[in-house]
């Protein structure tokens, strides 16, 4: 619970933008109720959304963004992950930000791993203004995400 306050606390300091993102679960097209037809139909669609702000603010369209593709696309993996968040980074508004925080769930295949590393450092070297002089990566205690992830409430 110390932990949880610890958290809230800092999330209110001046400068600090915080980005959470998560994948919804993958969606099944067409949907129909017959389980024979199951394994004989599907193409999935993958919906990954972002949400730039703290867990009390409002979900808006000038704060969420909202990335969605099929399967036989691309596939849900880190380079797409890491594309959608750079692109999201590249179009907010960092007037005044000295830190951006990402916080995520610590997915291994999409959020926790070198590819996103690369991208943060990648971002913050050349693309992001001279007065962010820092990017944080967050990855909550498994199972305590709702608890941190405002974007949770969204995808669940």
């Amino acid at each position: 619970m110390i932990e949880f306050r610890v958290h809230k606390l800092r999330e209110k300091r001046d400068g600090l933008v915080t980005v959470s993102f998560d994948c919804q679960k993958n969606m099944v097209l067409p949907k129909v109720p017959d389980q024979a037809a199951y394994y004989s139909r599907q193409l999935y669609t993958y919906n990954f959304t972002i949400f730039v702000g703290a867990s009390n603010d409002k979900m808006t369209v000038k704060n969420t963004f909202i990335y969605t593709w099929n399967e036989n696309d691309f596939p849900k993996g880190s380079n797409e992950i890491c594309s959608s968040e750079f692109h999201c980074l590249g179009s907010l508004d960092l007037k005044g930000c000295t830190t951006i925080r990402l916080c995520a769930e610590g997915c291994g295949g999409q959020n926790r791993n070198s590819t996103m590393i690369a991208m943060c450092c990648y971002f913050l070297w050349n693309i992001a203004p001279d007065h962010v002089n820092q990017v944080e990566l967050v990855f909550p205690i498994p199972g305590h995400s709702f608890f941190y992830l405002p974007i949770e409430c969204l995808v669940g």
